[in-house]
């Protein structure tokens, strides 16, 4: 097992739109994902409370 050898593939695309946007497009985009994010995890939590009350 200590033979193996791990690659990381670390190539990505990025779409044109994102490499038209602005810093300040990009600022926002960035922002509204957190707040997305924040929005699921804290729906999570909430139901995770109530099935573990």
């Amino acid at each position: 097992m200590a033979d193996k050898k791990y690659f990381i593939d670390d190539r990505i695309i990025i779409p044109d739109e994102i490499k038209n946007m602005t810093n300040e497009e990009i600022d926002a985009e960035i922002k509204r994902l957190e707040s997305e994010i924040m929005i699921v995890k804290n729906e999570k939590i909430k139901r995770t409370q109530r099935e573990t009350a």
